[in-house]
């Protein structure tokens, strides 16, 4: 069973992003994603986007991350608690190489965004969330 979030995170390019209204309703999001830290997780989006104005009004958000392909059993999965926000465009070369400080500010369509993760859980042999903490 890996339990590192770093390697883990490397593996794979989509999260599940759970933001919340100002009101506590839940909305989930795919999103493309780059993590350049354990801790660090930066994605590219709208700003009238749901889950970007649920970040506006409420950033605390939970993400997992989990590899779809694999067979029933052999699943593994990253569970995390962070705080997301609009983040400065010059972190946009941390996150995509394809992507300018141009492309993720006025008027350009997406904003870059950041998680600050403070918490990490992975998927047990029994189905049980284990805290980990970046290798």
């Amino acid at each position: 069973m890996e339990t590192d979030p770093g390697k883990l995170l490397a593996a794979i390019r989509y999260m599940t992003l759970a933001t919340a209204d100002e009101d506590g309703r839940p909305w989930a999001s795919p999103v493309w994603f780059a993590a350049p830290a354990a801790d660090e997780l930066l994605w590219v989006s709208d700003p009238s986007a749901r889950h970007s104005r649920n970040i506006a009004a409420r950033p605390e958000v939970a993400i997992a991350v989990f590899d779809s392909t694999v067979a029933e059993g052999d699943a593994w999965g990253l569970y995390m608690e962070a705080t997301a926000a609009e983040t400065d465009a010059a972190a946009v070369g941390r996150f995509d190489e394809d992507w300018t400080i141009e492309d993720v500010t006025a008027p350009a369509k997406h904003r870059l965004y950041a998680a600050n993760v403070r918490r990490w859980w992975v998927l047990g042999p029994r189905d049980e969330r284990i805290e980990v903490r970046p290798g």
